[in-house]
């Protein structure tokens, strides 16, 4: 299971994350995703938005399935705290904020918003693009998040959430030539990450604990 989890993120990765890797400074802020306002959204985030795209944060699900909205009255049970709309706003600063920090290899925001197994396959997905010296540039001009699921255990809530988004994808080698998109063509994508969070838990950060992608 673990080799099935592990081929399915690497292809994602190698299709999805991109632009020249950055270095740690050592001086980087703990990021919280799920304290971003939609005003608060990093101007220098390395995702580009067509202006056909008024924010790069969608506003709150309009509407839930009969089961997720009975599984969201069961965590606010739990949770009081938990308010669905900040929630998926703060799931799509989470999306752009772990992309980036892939992107510019910043192990720290990844290690804080990672689950330990999901952290380790991001980083060796790093050493690996490093050492074959690629680098990789992305335009996304539309995304939209959706629950799909809530689970509820013993002590802690995982919700899957699945993004939808129009992606441009281009893989550059050291001489500066795309190998995979060379005409920039943009695609549309569909992830679905889980995020998960235990009940007692001081910070309101939700770690991503999986990804897998659908067809569209």
């Amino acid at each position: 299971m673990e080799i099935i989890v592990f081929a399915i993120l690497s292809l994602y990765l190698g299709f999805r994350l991109w632009s020249v890797l950055g270095t740690r400074t050592g001086n980087e802020k703990k990021v919280d995703p799920f304290k971003i306002k939609d005003e608060e959204v990093p101007d220098d985030n390395v995702v580009v938005f067509s202006k056909r795209m008024n924010s790069p944060i969608q506003a709150e699900q309009s509407d839930f399935s009969s089961l997720v909205t009975s599984q969201i009255n069961k965590l606010i049970k739990l949770d009081k705290s938990f308010e669905p709309g900040a929630f998926l706003r703060g799931s799509q600063s989470a999306f752009l904020t772990i992309i980036k920090a892939f992107t510019e290899a910043n192990y720290l925001t990844l290690k804080n918003l990672l689950s330990e197994n999901v952290y380790e396959q991001f980083a060796t997905a790093i050493e690996d693009r490093e050492k074959k010296n690629l680098r990789q540039e992305s335009e996304i001009e539309e995304m939209s998040a959706e629950i799909l699921n809530i689970d509820l255990l013993e002590d802690r809530a995982q919700i899957t959430v699945r993004f939808k988004s129009q992606q441009m994808v281009a893989t550059f080698n050291d001489t500066g030539d795309s190998f995979d998109n060379p005409a920039r063509l943009h695609v549309p994508m569909i992830d679905v990450w889980t995020f998960e969070k235990s009940f007692n838990a001081k910070s309101s950060i939700w770690l991503l604990i999986r990804t897998r992608t659908e067809s569209v």
